[in-house]
């Protein structure tokens, strides 16, 4: 197809999006359709190789008159309007200036004027209408599959892309996905001045539940505690699994205090669960830190953890808070 350049499109002839594709990627590269836009005026806007070898020996006919290759067979200008609303094509049979070839072609209106597709025909009315017919429907049936191809990309790169933040086991964000948000959260902090804290959770003992239940028994551990994030957090905190059995909370708008009421409730919630058997209790340890003026992800991600790995080493099964007066160091 020849280069051509960019015209303003009017208003009430913005192009069909899905035509324009199957114009693009099947008709015009179809070796069989002839393809040619042309403006109001008559005037060749492009057109396909087919067009070009059949009517100009393959050299450009950009600028020309249409009526100098195809006439209407009575003297008469070229009918090219495509006439009817909701871009329904229209018949136009034309022929060579000499008479010697009909063709059958469709009108579409198009961004920049008129397209019109079409082929070779025989001069018998039924075969022009039978072909006209065809060709209406292979059109037709390139936009109907296009529509429905772009569904299903779409679908395709929404599953795809929740796939990507999410981790397959328990559901939560994923820990590339909760640092993302994370540096967002911070970010925002950062220009409004709003308070952020962070909730470090690992499950306790957890090689021991593997060791007596099972990778299987395991993993319905992580899937409870999962779901208690879930139904004990707030619509805009986001929990997430970082990895193993190491889970994270990032919590909007709240400051300390409210973080560790939430990693306090979340503590004993989870130890009155039973998801292996009524004898096996299931505990976890809580570091809670609020994020510091200037301070980045990565930094707070590493206070948090440490307040969590002295919960540890200070027996399990409890929430350490970030010392008061540091967390009170705050705009």
């Amino acid at each position: 197809m020849e280069e051509a350049t960019t015209a303003a499109t009017p208003p009430d002839r913005a192009p069909d999006p899905e035509f324009l594709w199957a114009l693009q990627s099947y008709v015009m590269e179809s070796g069989r359709l002839l393809v040619v836009e042309v403006d109001r005026d008559g005037c060749i806007i492009d057109s396909n190789l087919t067009f070009r070898s059949r009517f100009a020996g393959f050299a450009s006919v950009r600028g020309e008159l249409l009526s100098r290759f195809l006439s209407s067979g009575s003297g008469e200008l070229l009918d090219i309007e495509p006439g009817l609303p909701h871009r329904t094509p229209v018949a136009r049979v034309f022929q060579t200036p000499l008479g010697g070839e009909t063709y059958l072609f469709h009108a579409y209106p198009s961004g920049r004027g008129i397209v019109l597709i079409g082929e070779l025909a025989n001069v018998a009315e039924s075969d022009i209408v039978e072909r006209m017919g065809s060709l209406a429907m292979e059109m037709s049936r390139l936009v109907r599959d296009l529509r429905n191809t772009n569904r299903e990309l779409a679908l395709a790169n929404e599953t795809n892309q929740a796939l990507a933040r999410t981790d397959p086991l328990t559901s939560l964000a994923n820990r590339r996905f909760f640092m993302e948000r994370l540096e967002d959260g911070i970010a925002r902090a950062r220009i409004e001045g709003a308070q952020l804290s962070l909730i470090m959770i690992d499950l306790d003992h957890f090689k021991q539940v593997n060791d007596r239940f099972g990778h299987a028994g395991g993993d319905l551990v992580l899937v409870a505690l999962a779901g208690l994030l879930q139904s004990q957090v707030r619509g805009v905190d986001l929990p997430a699994r970082l990895g193993g059995e190491e889970f994270a909370v990032v919590m909007s708008d709240a400051d300390l205090r409210v973080a560790g009421d939430v990693a306090e409730r979340l503590r004993t919630r989870l130890a009155a669960l039973r998801p292996l058997d009524t004898g096996y209790r299931v505990t976890a340890s809580f570091g809670v830190a609020q994020r510091r003026p200037e301070e980045d992800a990565d930094a707070l991600l590493g206070r948090a953890d440490d307040l969590l790995y002295r919960a540890k080493s200070n027996g399990r099964n409890q929430v350490v808070l970030e010392p008061t007066a540091a967390a009170s160091d705050h705009p």
